[in-house]
């Protein structure tokens, strides 16, 4: 919903926040499956960081928190235990 509001309101910034979602990554820690934040339904636009997010993992199916980092800038998906 948000994406066709913001893609009918702005097109060229639905284009930037389209390429930031796209590089920001979710990784199940459970089987290691990723996704981008965008191919997941998501939008993620002049973040910063590394986070978990509560939601559903594609691959293996389970509900639990997935790692949200952003490869291109030296995160790597396995954080601090």
């Amino acid at each position: 919903m948000l994406r066709r509001l913001f893609s009918r309101l702005a097109p060229g910034l639905m284009r930037y926040i389209e390429a930031e979602s796209r590089a920001w990554m979710l990784r199940c820690p459970r089987c290691g499956y990723q996704i981008s934040v965008w191919d997941h339904g998501g939008m993620r636009y002049r973040a910063r960081g590394k986070a978990y997010r509560m939601g559903r993992c594609r691959g293996c199916g389970q509900v639990g928190m997935l790692r949200l980092y952003r490869p291109d800038r030296g995160d790597s998906p396995a954080g601090p235990r």
